[in-house]
C-alpha cells in the first residue's frame, strides 16, 4: 500500500507546524472539554472539585468565563479562569493591575517556574496541570493542535485534485478511507479521555450537545451538557422541567413580562419561566453568559432552540437508556430510528420564540444530522472492536454534502460533491480530515499532498 496516511500526516504536519508544540491554545482545549483529574491539586495542596470549566472566551480578557469549583471546605467559588503555559506568565502578560481579570478566581498553568511562588493576588487558586492530565499529553497534542475555524467559503480547487482525480476509483477511495480511519482513530481517543474524566454517559451527553450544535453553535452546546449533566436530567420525569433548566441555564428562556413573543409561544414560555423561577438559584453558577449563541445566519430548522428540545426529549430516562444501549452495541438502524423519533409539539413548527413558522412539519433532528451523529457519537463509543465497527460501517448511509464537505469537495476533488465511487461514509470523513489537516492549515503552495501521491 505504500505510506499510509497516518505516517504520512504524523511525519509531515508535525514537522511543518511552526511554533511551540504545546501551545495555550491547546492547554485551553485540555482545559475546556475538562480532560483533567477532578479533584484537582492546588500547588498548595488543597484539593479543588471543579463543577465547570467555564464559558470560552475568544475575545480579550480571561481564557475562561464563569467557571465554577469548590474548595477544600466544600465553599464554591464563581469566577474567570486563565490559562497559561508557565506560571510566570501571568507578570509577564501584564495582567496584574488589570481590570478585566479582577474576577479570575483561578490561574492554572502547565509548569511552575523553577522559583515559583503564587503571583497572582493570594486568593487566585494556582493550579499546575503538569501531572493532572487524564490522557497521554503526547496524545492530546495531536488531537488538538489545530484550533477551530470557521468554514472558509469561495474554495476553489487545489494543486492535488488531478492527481487525485487520475487515481482509479479504488484507489481513490481506499486512500479517502485510510483517512477516514485517521480521523475515527482521533475520535475514539478524545472519547476514551472523556470516558476516563467523567464516564461514559456524559461523554455520550457531550458528544451529543456538540453534534447538535454545527460548527455555528458547538461550544455553546458543549459548555451546556457540562454545566448540566444527564444525569440530573434523567432524574426528572417531567420534560417541561428539564425544559425549563436547559433553556434557562442556555439562557435562551426570555422573561415573557418583559419580552415580546408570539401569542403561540406565550403559553409554553410562561410554563417555562414559572418552573426557572423556582429552580433558578440552583443553576445561577451555571447559566451561560449573554451573546454566546449563534442566532442569525442558522437555518431555521437547525435553530439551537429546536436542537435543545431534541436534548429535552433525549434526556428522558427511558429513551436514554435505549441509546445507551444503541451506543454500546453500535447498531445504527437504531440510532437513527431514536433520533428519527424525537417530535415536540411547539417546536416541530416552529425556530424560536419569536413567531417564526417552519413551512412544514420539520423532525427535531433531520436525517443528515442523525447520520452524522453516528461518526460524532456512535463509533467513537461504542464497544465493538475496530473490525467489528469498519464492518458495520459498510452499510451506513453516507449522509449529507452541505457545508464543509463542499468545500472539502471543490478544494480536492474539484467538484462540489464527492463522486458516486467515493460516497461511503468513512470516505467522506477522510475528505474532511484530509482538508482539516492541510487545506486549511497552509497555503496550497506549501502542500506536500502532491509528493506523498506520486509517491504512494
Amino acid at each position: 500500500m505504500g505510506l499510509g496516511y497516518r505516517r504520512w500526516v504524523s511525519a509531515n504536519l508535525l514537522r511543518e507546524e511552526p511554533g511551540p508544540v504545546l501551545s495555550e491554545s491547546i492547554l485551553q482545549r485540555i482545559w475546556f472539554e475538562q480532560l483533567v483529574r477532578n479533584p484537582l491539586a492546588a500547588v498548595t495542596g488543597e484539593a479543588i472539585r471543579l463543577h465547570h470549566p467555564g464559558i470560552w472566551n475568544h475575545r480579550p480578557g480571561p481564557d475562561f468565563l464563569r467557571a465554577s469549583f469548590s474548595g477544600a471546605d466544600g465553599r464554591v467559588f464563581t469566577g474567570d479562569v486563565e490559562i497559561h503555559r508557565h506560571s510566570s506568565d501571568w507578570h509577564a502578560h501584564r495582567h496584574s493591575g488589570n481590570a478585566a481579570y479582577g474576577n479570575v478566581v483561578l490561574h492554572a498553568f502547565w509548569q511552575a517556574n523553577p522559583m515559583f511562588s503564587p503571583e497572582p493576588p493570594w486568593e487566585v487558586r494556582q493550579v499546575a496541570l503538569e501531572h493532572q492530565l487524564s490522557a497521554p499529553l503526547t496524545e492530546l497534542i495531536s488531537l488538538f493542535r489545530s484550533s477551530p475555524a470557521e468554514i472558509q467559503t469561495g474554495e476553489k480547487p487545489g494543486r492535488c485534485h488531478p492527481v487525485l482525480l487520475a487515481l482509479s476509483p479504488d484507489k481513490l477511495g481506499e486512500f479517502l478511507e485510510e483517512a477516514g480511519w485517521h480521523r475515527l482513530r482521533q475520535r475514539r481517543a478524545l472519547a476514551r479521555a472523556r470516558v476516563v474524566s467523567f464516564g461514559l454517559e456524559q461523554a455520550v451527553w457531550v458528544g451529543l450537545a456538540e453534534g447538535l450544535g454545527f460548527s455555528e453553535n458547538r461550544e455553546p452546546f458543549a459548555a451546556l451538557a457540562r454545566a448540566v449533566p444527564v444525569r440530573n436530567l434523567l432524574e426528572i420525569p417531567d420534560p417541561i422541567e428539564r425544559a425549563a433548566i436547559l433553556y434557562g441555564t442556555a439562557g435562551l428562556l426570555p422573561d415573557p413580562t418583559r419580552t415580546k413573543v408570539s401569542d403561540g409561544a406565550l403559553p409554553l414560555l410562561r410554563r417555562l419561566w414559572r418552573l426557572w423561577w423556582t429552580k433558578r438559584e440552583d443553576w445561577r453558577p451555571y447559566i451561560l453568559p449573554a451573546g454566546i449563541w449563534r442566532l442569525g445566519g442558522t437555518r431555521p430548522n437547525n435553530s439551537p432552540f429546536r436542537r435543545l428540545a431534541a436534548l429535552v426529549k433525549i434526556s428522558y430516562q427511558y429513551d436514554w437508556q435505549r441509546l445507551m444501549e444503541t451506543v454500546r452495541n453500535g447498531d445504527a438502524d437504531c440510532f437513527l430510528r431514536i433520533f428519527g423519533s424525537l417530535s415536540d409539539e411547539f417546536w416541530d413548527r416552529h425556530a424560536g420564540w419569536d413567531g417564526r413558522i417552519l413551512s412544514s412539519s420539520s423532525k427535531l433532528v433531520g436525517t443528515d444530522r442523525a447520520v452524522a451523529l453516528l461518526f460524532q457519537v456512535l463509533a467513537p463509543l461504542t464497544e465493538l472492536t475496530e473490525g467489528e465497527l469498519g464492518a458495520r460501517m459498510e452499510n451506513w448511509p453516507a449522509g449529507g454534502d452541505a457545508g464543509l464537505l463542499r468545500s472539502a469537495s471543490v478544494r480536492l476533488l474539484g467538484v462540489p460533491f464527492p463522486p458516486p465511487d467515493v460516497r461511503t461514509h468513512l470516505a467522506r470523513e477522510g475528505l474532511l480530515q484530509i482538508y482539516k489537516d492541510f487545506c486549511r492549515a497552509k497555503p496550497c503552495s506549501g502542500c506536500s499532498m502532491v509528493e506523498f501521491l506520486e509517491n504512494r
